[in-house]
């Protein structure tokens, strides 16, 4: 394997790798690939965030962080289907971005989970026909932000619409570039022809968006800030399979309440100049974590930073253990609700598997 080869595995690929590599120049080698991969990555997210927030506005900045999680993945993932039909499903998507948070966030609560419902099952359907890929985690992940991260005015929406419709040229070219020899089976029309009620995937797909709507929807109704936590929590856990869910169910809180320990020593150990670098800390830290702990760990950093205006120290750590121990809790108990009550109106035993 060479140099470059390595860097295009991630943590999850190369550190097993360099766990099993018993020659220790292989060993170092992959180390260092492991090591410039990951501040290369977090330099490029520096320099897209940034261009953005000085095109767009510091209200934007969220745009550029949504690109780049976009175009990370992918450069890599797909969508199942034709590639040309693809493109422009993933510009769509940026389309539904421009719409939907906007307006869900200035509607009353109930409206405004009615529109991410059905934005967010779009969105699913069009990125999860080939469930393992695990494009929601992304795709959804980048509406929430955009819905959390609010403007603060009409020029800071148009800014942001221009500001989505230049991420959503270079997500879906970089997309058509990368993937336009790949030959797929699967039409557009595929996708939506698959959609039925007796398979496993479609059932799944429902209660990942309802799942997440619904969680939000109590958090707001209950008037507790930063509600885009309780989402990614339930999004998180609200896997395909049992085991999955019941994995991340049992972890997250856990390894949130200590990545939220870990930020407030850190936060008070640094010296005041270099409080700023602390999500880049935590971007650097995630882009090494090979196991979902330790991600959600470090994820942590960079949620807490941004709230820390906000909320002070105190309260947004205690909000961020709150939100997702909440999330953590309804998703549980709304996965075996959701799946009594879909089988009992349907009456259907579903037959088809998802993965």
């Amino acid at each position: 394997m060479t140099f470059y080869e390595a860097m295009q595995l991630g943590a999850n690929g190369l550190k097993p790798i360099i766990k099993n590599t018993e020659d220790k120049k292989l060993r170092r080698k992959y180390i260092s690939a492991l090591i410039i991969k990951d501040f290369l990555c977090v330099l490029f997210c520096m320099v897209i965030v940034t261009s953005f927030n000085r095109i767009f506005g510091e209200d934007n900045s969220i745009v550029g962080v949504v690109t780049v999680i976009l175009l990370l993945t992918f450069r890599f993932s797909n969508l199942n289907f034709n590639v040309k039909q693809s493109a422009i499903a993933l510009f769509g998507i940026f389309i539904i971005y421009i719409i939907s948070p906007y307006f869900a966030s200035i509607s009353n609560p109930i409206i405004g989970s009615i529109i991410n419902f059905f934005s967010i099952m779009i969105i699913i359907i069009l990125s999860c026909h080939r469930v393992e890929l695990a494009n929601q985690s992304t795709l959804v992940l980048s509406y929430l932000l955009l819905y959390g991260y609010e403007v603060n005015d009409f020029k800071g929406y148009i800014n942001r619409i221009f500001g989505l419709i230049l991420g959503g040229i270079i997500v879906s070219g970089i997309f058509y570039y990368k993937q336009r020899k790949n030959k797929f089976e699967n039409t557009f029309i595929t996708i939506i022809k698959d959609i039925s009620i007796n398979d496993n995937r479609t059932k799944w797909q429902i209660k990942l968006a309802l799942g997440i709507c619904s969680a939000m929807l109590i958090g707001e109704i209950l008037n507790l800030p930063r509600t885009i936590w309780i989402g990614f929590s339930c999004m998180s856990i609200l896997q395909p399979t049992a085991e999955k869910l019941e994995f991340r169910y049992k972890k997250r809180p856990i390894y949130v309440v200590l990545g939220s320990i870990m930020f407030g020593i850190v936060y008070l150990v640094l010296p005041k100049e270099y409080i700023g670098y602390i999500g880049l800390i935590g971007g650097l830290m995630v882009g090494v974590s090979a196991t979902y702990e330790w991600q959600t760990v470090f994820n942590c950093f960079g949620g807490l930073a941004a709230a820390i205006p906000l909320l002070g120290l105190g309260g947004a750590i205690i909000l961020r253990i709150i939100n997702n121990i909440f999330g953590a809790v309804y998703t549980k108990i709304f996965d075996k609700i959701y799946d009594k009550v879909y089988d009992m109106i349907f009456d259907n035993t579903i037959i088809d598997e998802v993965v």
